[in-house]
């Protein structure tokens, strides 16, 4: 008896948009009553996405899809047409020849095309190439219309501006929030900077716009930093690249209108908050900080949050560089108790640990080694048989051959393990510490005074780390030179 056709639907829909979702809706229940219709069919489901997607990636229904098809549950994919499925041709075509390849076929209802049908390539690259070119012209005919309203003048606003809410299209302050505002840059401009002011913020528990977060310095910064709580509006900030939103830094004109809403702050304080800040951009890039090959890779287990590096004691004699849990330099230690760790210490643990991933060999590619020196062992024995006369030519040949075959698996098993964790992933015993070595770390995680580093060859090692004996030592000196 021949097996039934296990099919599922794919449906996709462009917005959120309230027709769009009865659309959604109507696709998945049309695929659903189409399907079971067919004797020899078995509908599987229906995979239906609801957020535009020009690549497939943004789109989790479509790729847990194609990964039930390569798990061997579906057989065929029905989809309302190829600008539905996929509009990148080089996309479209590498997913359609994978599926090829473990029989699974996709079948487009409008342009009546069965990718199973390798004759069907031409069709569907000349498809797809249309709906690349039509969603292009579309993006663009937008971009152009969008211009014209900024040349015009016209403001396109965001009612989730801290401070403002949207009324009958003009930005209007918020009271309570405008006070924030206005504090926020008075405190600024008398010499506070934007950590102990989103620190204060927090113990003072003032809530954000919309996140049910903690400020941090980077909200602070933003706030201090924005035309709008002036009056003002700079308009196209970033534009689409590649249907990616960038940072606009001059490859597209800008547009600027002055006295645009009302203004929390005056224009006396926005601009003397801009030239400290100018201010110090310019001391800051007069003597550049080297970025550390740990940034990034220093994780605070308590918090979940990174490590940033930080001077201890800045402009004495005892000024050094330290590492300290984010959550800890943002909200103080009420809000997480993770330890600083100097950096001496970081880089003297870091090599100890280093050096001991040298030795450190999976288990994947330790069992593999392991299986090869067995049938090695096993092809000697064979040899020894046969030399004794025990097994005959055809008996000798025959498992002499399928212990060839397992040896040749096996070794390029090893050789692909083995390079999979090459370029860099492995490496050799060090003498002293260089940043280069860091380049072998995947994390390094703080818990209490274990500091815990995940090397990419997958050795883990922990060394504990001690703040006290250093800090009675520098206390020590301090006592002593006074």
């Amino acid at each position: 008896m021949k097996s039934k056709m296990r099919k599922c639907g794919y449906a996709r829909v462009s917005t959120l948009a309230e027709e769009q979702e009865h659309s959604l809706v109507n696709q998945t229940e049309y695929y659903k009553e189409l399907i079971e219709n067919e004797p020899d069919s078995i509908f599987v489901g229906i995979y239906a996405d609801r957020k535009s997607g020009k690549n497939t990636r943004q789109r989790p229904q479509f790729m847990e899809m194609i990964k039930a098809a390569k798990r061997g549950e579906i057989d065929y994919i029905i989809t309302k047409s190829i600008a539905r499925f996929a509009r990148n041709l080089v996309e479209t075509l590498r997913i359609i020849r994978e599926l090829r390849a473990i029989n699974v076929g996709v079948y487009f209802e409008k342009e009546k095309i069965d990718t199973l049908d390798t004759a069907s390539d031409f069709m569907i690259s000349l498809y797809s190439i249309i709906a690349e070119s039509e969603l292009t012209s579309m993006s663009e005919n937008v971009k152009w219309a969008a211009r014209k309203r900024y040349q015009n003048g016209s403001v396109e606003l965001n009612s989730n501006l801290y401070g403002y809410t949207l009324q009958d299209g003009q930005l209007t302050p918020v009271p309570d929030e405008a006070e924030i505002v206005k504090e926020i840059y008075q405190r600024y401009a008398g010499g506070e900077g934007y950590t102990r002011i989103a620190r204060d913020l927090n113990e003072r528990r003032v809530k954000k716009k919309i996140a049910d977060t903690l400020w941090n310095s980077n909200d602070v910064k933003r706030i201090l930093e924005n035309e709008k709580y002036v009056g003002d509006a700079l308009l196209q900030k970033s534009y689409k690249k590649d249907f990616k939103p960038v940072k606009n830094n001059g490859e597209v004109p800008q547009y600027y209108v002055e006295n645009n809403h009302t203004p929390i702050v005056s224009r006396e304080l926005y601009e003397k908050v801009q030239e400290i800040k100018e201010r110090k951009a310019r001391r800051h890039k007069q003597s550049p900080t080297k970025v550390s090959p740990f940034s990034g890779k220093i994780k605070c287990v308590e918090c979940d949050r990174g490590y940033r590096r930080r001077k201890n004691n800045r402009n004495t004699p005892y000024e050094k560089w330290i590492w300290s849990c984010s959550t800890y330099v943002m909200m103080g230690r009420k809000y997480c108790s993770g330890h600083n760790i100097r950096e001496e210490d970081l880089k003297e643990h870091y090599l100890s640990a280093y050096n001991e991933a040298a030795t450190f060999e999976p288990h994947d590619v330790q069992d593999l080694g392991a299986s090869i020196k067995d049938l090695l062992s096993q092809e000697r024995e064979l040899i020894a048989l046969r030399a004794k006369k025990y097994l005959n030519k055809e008996a000798y040949e025959e498992q002499h051959e399928e212990l060839l075959k397992q040896l040749k698996e096996y070794e390029a098993e090893y050789a692909m393990e083995s390079r999979r964790l090459g370029d860099g992933k492995t490496h050799k015993a060090a003498y002293c510490y260089s940043d280069s070595l860091v380049r072998s770390l995947e994390v390094a995680e703080i818990d209490g005074y274990t500091i815990t580093f995940k090397f990419k060859n997958g050795a883990v090692i922990s060394r504990i780390f001690n703040n006290e004996t250093n800090r009675k030592e520098t206390w020590a000196r301090k006592a002593g030179g006074m």
